[in-house]
C-alpha cells in the first residue's frame, strides 16, 4: 500500500517508501509507458506525440509560450461523461545533475505532499475512480466539475468548497477553495497554465489524442506562525495519451513531470528538465 502524504511525518514515510527496493522496482517497470505505437507514421515530427514516443525524460523539458494558450479542444470521440479509473504505475528520478538523495530532502517538489499537484492530489494512491466531463457541443473540458471530482476522489472526502473558473474570460487561471479545516496542506490553490499542446491522429485504424499542460501552482495553507499563511509554489507538466478502444471505451496514461520552482535553492542545477516523473494508467467507460 502506498503511504498517504498529509503531514511532515507522513511525508517522511512517503520518502522512505520512494527509497525502498519495492518502489524502485515499480519505477523501472512502469514509468514512461505510452500508448503511442513506435511506428506511428501520422505523428508530427518534433510534436508532443513524437516527444512522448521517445520515452526520454529530457524531451519533457518545461516550456513557456509567449502567447496565452486557448482552451483545450477535445476530439469528438472523447466528448461526454466518462467514468475514469486512474492507477498509479510508477515514478522516475531522471536528473543527471542532482542526486535522488538530495531531491528526497526537498519536500517542496510537486507530488511529494498531498495537494501539491491539484489534478492528482494524492500522487501515490494506488487506484482512484472519478467522473470526467467533456462538453459534447464545445469540446471543452468541464474543469469546475472535473477538478472537484478528482481532488475529492484522491483525498477520499468532500474537500473542495468551490472551483473558480471562467474559461471564456481566462482559460489559464483556476482558483480552488477548500472546505475550512478539512485538508491539512491546502486552504486554497491557484493554478496558472503557462503552455498547452495537443495533437490528434489516426494510425492502423485507431484514433489517438495526446495533450499536455505546463502548470504553475500556488498552494495556500495554515502556516506554523499564527496569522501567517503557508504558501508553496510547485511547477509541473501533465502529458496525457488517450486511445479510442470503442465508442464507449477509452484508455491511456498520464505522465506528470515535476520541475523545480525558480525559488528552490536547487533550481539552477536543473532549471528546465524534470526532476521526478510520475506515471498513471487510465481507463474510461462512457456514462452518457
Amino acid at each position: 500500500m502506498v503511504p498517504q502524504i498529509a503531514t511532515r511525518l507522513a511525508f517522511l514515510t512517503f520518502i522512505s517508501w520512494l527509497s525502498s527496493t519495492s518502489a524502485l522496482e515499480v519505477s523501472r517497470r512502469a514509468v514512461l509507458i505510452t500508448s503511442i505505437p513506435s511506428m506511428a507514421t501520422a505523428i508530427e515530427p518534433n510534436g508532443l506525440a513524437y516527444r512522448l514516443q521517445q520515452r526520454d525524460p529530457a524531451a519533457l523539458k518545461n516550456r513557456l509560450f509567449n502567447l496565452p494558450p486557448t482552451q483545450q479542444l477535445y476530439p469528438t470521440w472523447m466528448r461526454g461523461l466518462w467514468n475514469i479509473e486512474m492507477s498509479f504505475s510508477g515514478f522516475l528520478f531522471p536528473s543527471q545533475t542532482i542526486t535522488k538523495e538530495t531531491l528526497l530532502r526537498d519536500f517542496a517538489i510537486a507530488g511529494f505532499q498531498k495537494c501539491s499537484i491539484a489534478h492528482i492530489a494524492d500522487v501515490g494512491k494506488e487506484k482512484v475512480t472519478m467522473p470526467m466531463a467533456i462538453d459534447r457541443e464545445t469540446g471543452w473540458e468541464d474543469r469546475v466539475f472535473n477538478l472537484r471530482q478528482t481532488i475529492d476522489a484522491h483525498l477520499g472526502y468532500a474537500a473542495v468548497q468551490e472551483v473558480l473558473y471562467d474559461g471564456k474570460k481566462n482559460p489559464n487561471r483556476i482558483g480552488i477553495n477548500f472546505v475550512n479545516y478539512r485538508t491539512t496542506n491546502a486552504e486554497r490553490i491557484e493554478l496558472f497554465c503557462n503552455a498547452r499542446e495537443a495533437e490528434e491522429y489516426e494510425t492502423n485504424g485507431t484514433s489517438y489524442f495526446v495533450h499536455g499542460e505546463y502548470i504553475r501552482q500556488v498552494t495556500f495553507g495554515t502556516g506554523s506562525t499564527v496569522g501567517v499563511p503557508r504558501q508553496v509554489s510547485t511547477n509541473y507538466g501533465h502529458f496525457w495519451t488517450w486511445q479510442k478502444e470503442s465508442d464507449n471505451s477509452i484508455r491511456g496514461n498520464l505522465l506528470t513531470a515535476a520541475y523545480l520552482d525558480p525559488q528552490d535553492p536547487l533550481y539552477f542545477q536543473e532549471p528546465t528538465l524534470p526532476v521526478v516523473i510520475y506515471s498513471h494508467l487510465l481507463t474510461g467507460k462512457l456514462v452518457v
